[in-house]
């Protein structure tokens, strides 16, 4: 499946000067309120590229830690950061957290990203697989462990599973889309570091994970060589299909913004109309996808309109 990807792989490679995630990333790692004019970003790791690429290129501070969408959001509506950075539609627990605590936010569209699984490259046996097998590797009822229990004429050889820890909206997004509400078995390897996470499936050939398409572009030198990315029911995580909805793990990402935290906060407010004027073209430079164009001209008007709350139409 690495050929499916060549050309697009090729074409942004052209644009990308570099991913960065240095020094805007280096957040303290309590909750502590922000103090001395820092705009604090929690979130997605998943989003954390697009937001710390857009941030290293202003001249404010912005420390940014990529905790996960819903532990960023548990912050974010104690008051304890300015922005969110999330990789799913904010849930209705964090809806209710935020009211209760006198938190308004607005929700910002920024990207599309497909949930993209990944594979060691000398698997070539399973390179297209169903959202049902999936299913059947992932679920904690089900009786599938090696690769020869979803096709005999595959290795008799135990899978390997990593992925995102709790807290993680990718692990949310995968959860619904592909379990369908089972129970996600607990016998993986997790964590919120993505090269770490390409890491681990470059080191096991039986192994298998998933990550947001952007995390897996970006994946760079010996490591980049040795993953590989599956097709999903017969279709690649592409541009095109994901733009079209025929990516069947595709999302939208979004940035949320503390209403409070806006309030005579011209550093914050600037540093958002920067990051809304620049996220439509900074995206091919950091491997994720465009929403339609109109929706960056709805998100700067909700922006500048103050418009609160969260949009139905991007609730599961």
């Amino acid at each position: 499946m690495k050929q499916q990807f060549i050309a697009l792989t090729a074409a942004l490679s052209l644009a990308a000067t570099g991913l960065t995630a240095c020094a805007g990333s280096d957040a303290e790692s309590d909750n502590d309120p922000v103090s001395g004019g820092a705009i604090r970003v929690t979130g997605s790791a998943t989003v954390e590229p697009i937001t710390s690429f857009i941030a290293d290129r202003t001249d404010h501070d912005v420390r940014i830690s990529a905790d996960g969408s819903t532990d960023g959001f548990e912050a974010f509506c104690d008051g304890k950061s300015d922005l969110n950075d999330s990789s799913v539609a904010i849930p209705a627990e964090f809806q209710q957290q935020c009211s209760d605590n006198g938190i308004e936010f607005i929700e910002l569209p920024i990207a599309l990203d497909a949930v993209t699984i990944v594979k060691h490259a000398d698997n070539t046996w399973a390179q297209d697989l169903t959202t049902e097998q999936l299913h059947d590797i992932w679920a904690a009822d089900s009786p599938v462990t090696k690769w020869s229990d979803i096709d005999p004429s595959w290795p008799d050889e135990e899978i390997g599973l990593y992925c995102r820890p709790d807290g993680s909206g990718t692990l949310e997004v995968f959860k619904d889309k592909v379990l369908g509400g089972d129970t996600i078995r607990d016998d993986y390897e997790a964590t919120d570091d993505i090269d770490e996470l390409s890491g681990w499936i470059a080191d096991d050939p039986n192994g298998i994970g998933f990550m947001g398409v952007g995390n897996y572009l970006a994946t760079d030198g010996e490591t980049r060589d040795l993953i590989d990315n599956v097709l999903v029911d017969g279709v690649s995580p592409s541009r095109e299909a994901t733009q079209e909805g025929e990516y069947p793990l595709s999302r939208p990402l979004f940035v949320y913004v503390s209403a409070e935290a806006l309030d005579g906060n011209d550093a914050l407010a600037d540093f958002m109309g920067t990051y809304l004027n620049r996220v439509e073209g900074v995206l091919p430079r950091v491997y994720f996808y465009q929403l339609p164009e109109q929706e960056y001209n709805d998100a700067r008007t909700r922006f500048d309109d103050r418009v609160t709350g969260a949009d139905d139409r991007w609730s599961t």
